[in-house]
């Protein structure tokens, strides 16, 4: 049986590339995704997409579930050069045309929240070696060891693609609790110095390497992508609780179609996700309708121009006699006498 998902966090789930190209992965390993895509509230068309949104605790979740699917416990490992991408990323187009590993690692930190919102990736060096580390702000304990371990393998197979060499680690290290089995990591990596309990995620490669020439540096394609890729950084929202994205969406869909399955359809999750989600963070669907109805509600009755039947209607309401019990019971007053003071 398949283990158990993660209980939801109050986290807003983040669009990525990785959801479908994993849910494509495993029907090519002739695993049906269909059983996680309703355990994690995504829609069974979310495999063709592009993208789909989790967070990050809920991706490493969705990894673990795969990696127990497949029978294979550091699937992980496997997944930066196997997955079946549609298209290559900002972030993986801007390291691919650098003309350095250095270059390429430190575009990759930069641009590393393009692949994920919550993914926090940091490059820096010495006379002896350079370190490609991931920090996990917001989860002190780490994010989980799936979306680690994935993490450093997409850097170092990054690498490799691009020098053409089989470049092994000078030691690893990870936040996560020490697994049983150690080899199927000492082999990827190619070091037998891996640490566990660490205070972020990281690999270490000798400062030798880091000055050579990729295979695929690409001056003319790394400008144009570099400009993209700055553009998406800034327009990238600011993080945003359940809750928020939920009375946004709510504002959208009044008058009529305010209801919890019509706002996770939007958000792109199943009711039973979003329901999930909400007391996670301690608020109810009916609680943030209740407030965008009262704080509308103020505005518009305060606007003599517009008919109390309009603001009604407008928020969704029967009729106006129901209305105007929300009303007295927000202020303590009707509206016609609220308006009129």
């Amino acid at each position: 049986m398949l283990g158990a998902m993660a209980r939801p966090r109050t986290q807003a789930p983040s669009p990525t590339f990785l959801i479908p190209a994993l849910l494509r992965y495993l029907r090519q390993r002739g695993a049906d995704p269909t059983l996680l895509c309703n355990r994690f509230g995504l829609e069974p068309a979310v495999e063709q997409a592009d993208q789909a949104a989790l967070t990050a605790l809920d991706l490493d979740a969705l990894m673990a579930a795969a990696a127990q699917l497949l029978g294979e416990p550091f699937l992980a490992l496997r997944l930066p050069g196997e997955l079946p991408l549609k298209r290559y990323g900002l972030a993986e187009l801007a390291a691919h045309a650098s003309s350095t590993l250095r270059e390429a690692l430190a575009r990759l930190a930069r641009y590393g929240a393009l692949i994920h919102a919550e993914l926090a990736l940091v490059f820096e060096e010495d006379a002896q070696e350079g370190r490609f580390r991931q920090p996990t702000p917001g989860h002190p304990r780490g994010i989980g060891r799936c979306l680690h371990e994935l993490t450093l393998a997409l850097a170092l197979t990054q690498c490799r693609r691009q020098s053409g060499r089989p470049l092994a680690a000078l030691r690893v290290w990870f936040m996560h609790a020490r697994p049983p089995q150690l080899a199927a990591l000492e082999r990827f990596f190619g070091t037998q110095a891996l640490d566990f309990g660490s205070a972020d995620n990281g690999l270490a490669l000798p400062a030798a390497v880091l000055g050579a020439p990729t295979q695929s540096g690409d001056p003319r394609l790394l400008a144009t992508v570099e400009e993209l890729a700055e553009a998406a950084l800034r327009a990238q929202p600011a993080p945003q609780d359940v809750a928020a994205r939920v009375a946004a969406r709510m504002g959208s869909l009044l008058p009529d179609r305010v209801n919890m399955e019509e706002v996770a359809r939007a958000l792109g999750m199943s009711p039973r996700t979003l329901q999930r989600r909400l007391e996670d963070s301690g608020t109810r669907f009916s609680d943030l309708l209740d407030d965008l109805r009262e704080r509308l509600a103020r505005t518009w009755v305060a606007d003599r121009a517009l008919p109390l039947a309009e603001v009604a209607y407008r928020l969704g309401f029967s009729d106006l006699a129901t209305f105007s019990r929300a009303f007295k019971r927000w202020t303590g007053k009707p509206p016609g006498t609220w308006r009129r003071s």
